[in-house]
């Protein structure tokens, strides 16, 4: 079996390498930034922009049993609107809203809801969260979601790969060592100083730079946990802390909604008490071994918590790793007929 993957998000692409080594599928990998099949930094598939990619591609398009599309869902237009040309399966995983910058695309709109339960289109939520944005605009699928699993092979996707890990900040690794790791993002050094914040408690606090999962992981084995301000329904971070079974300290579901509402805070989509409980970081896994503090000045006991309780706290990661690695490969084998 041959099997495409188009994505602008790099994590995605190694995400589904690992699943495919796993399952014995033949993958190819195509990353926008790039600039092969697909162009680089282009976002809005209008329709011009599908059929340039299809009729330069149509050929090698066919030659695969599947074309998987990621982050994001508007590449699947590529071929939806040359559908009756295509002879393969589609998957669509839907990281990132389906509709992402092109909401006022009616035309895109109407595809993803024409093919969204055809035999040989499956559309695919990365997270709940998406299955209920859909909901929400009269789309429904029988797929189940299927959330990334959170490890990658040290392969590069292609030979002599060359990708933009960090393209869009500077997240050259920093190896480093301390209580705590701190999130390199948006609500952590810009809404506010996480690290003064943790500082202020007495603990050695760092921003974690690192990029990709390997360097993430000699990262964290020095240091006791990693803080991390939710601004996302889903991160693929959340589940390669969970692998690599590194303890997470979080605000709690009352107190994120409370920061929310905050100027200055971000949550991509946004969040409100009705889909809070769609955010990775509160899932069935988290909610057993993450250390939630319900205000900023439970985050030095919060910390302590977790070194009180590491190798405990572990052991729960390590089961909660294996359970979600073998029905992650399950739902995935079940798509691509590999069962």
């Amino acid at each position: 079996m041959r099997v495409l993957h188009l994505s602008h998000h790099y994590g995605c692409l190694k995400d589904h390498q690992y699943v495919c080594n796993k399952l014995g599928i033949d993958l190819t990998s195509n990353f926008s930034i790039w600039n092969t099949i697909l162009p680089k930094g282009v976002f809005k598939i209008t329709r011009e922009v599908a059929n340039n990619i299809w009729n330069n591609n149509q050929d090698l398009f066919n030659s695969y049993d599947y074309i998987t599309t990621s982050d994001t869902a508007p590449l699947s237009r590529i071929v939806l609107q040359n559908f009756d040309k295509f002879h393969g399966k589609l998957n669509i995983w839907v990281c990132n809203r389906y509709d992402y910058n092109m909401e006022s695309d009616g035309e895109y709109n109407q595809l993803i809801r024409e093919y969204s339960n055809h035999p040989r289109v499956n559309l695919i939520p990365y997270t709940e969260y998406e299955r209920y944005y859909l909901d929400r605009r009269g789309i429904t699928t029988p797929q189940p979601t299927i959330r990334p699993i959170g490890l990658s092979l040290q392969d590069p996707l292609i030979e002599g790969e060359t990708h933009g890990i960090g393209f869009d900040g500077d997240y050259k690794f920093e190896e480093s060592t301390g209580d705590v790791l701190i999130s390199r993002y948006h609500n952590d050094n810009i809404f506010q100083n996480s690290k003064a914040l943790c500082e202020s408690f007495g603990l050695t606090a760092q921003h974690a730079r690192y990029r990709g999962p390997q360097e993430l992981n000699k990262l964290v084995e020095n240091y006791q946990c990693f803080l991390f301000f939710p601004e996302q329904y889903s991160k693929l971070t959340a589940f390669e802390l969970m692998q690599l079974e590194v303890p997470v300290i979080l605000p709690s579901e009352n107190l994120l909604l409370q920061l929310s509402r905050q100027p200055g805070y971000f949550f991509g989509s946004g969040i409100s008490p009705e889909t809070v409980k769609f955010c990775e970081w509160y899932n069935e896994y988290f909610e057993q071994f993450a250390v939630y503090f319900e205000d900023l000045s439970g985050i030095g006991d919060a910390v302590q918590m977790v070194k009180d309780n590491k190798e405990q706290i572990r052991g729960i990661m390590k089961t909660c790793a294996r359970e979600h690695t073998e029905e992650t490969l399950s739902k995935w084998s079940k798509i691509y007929g590999t069962v």
